[in-house]
């Protein structure tokens, strides 16, 4: 199982309102919570181009 960690934010209450709103559309053929919206989005986040340069320029794909 992997290990989670708390992340913690601040968003608009616009943000706020389509998230949850789109959260609770999207829950056809999943249960997506708040933490599901944050994870995906993080993980789009991190593989956009000039993030994943930064990771490799700072070998930040080899840490533990």
């Amino acid at each position: 199982m992997v290990k989670k960690k708390e992340f913690r934010g601040y968003v608009t209450q616009d943000v706020d309102r389509l998230v949850r709103a789109l959260a609770s559309l999207k829950n056809g053929n999943r249960d997506w919570s708040i933490s599901d919206v944050l994870q995906d989005a993080l993980e789009h986040w991190v593989t956009l181009p000039e993030n994943q340069e930064l990771i490799r320029k700072h070998n930040l794909d080899k840490l533990d």
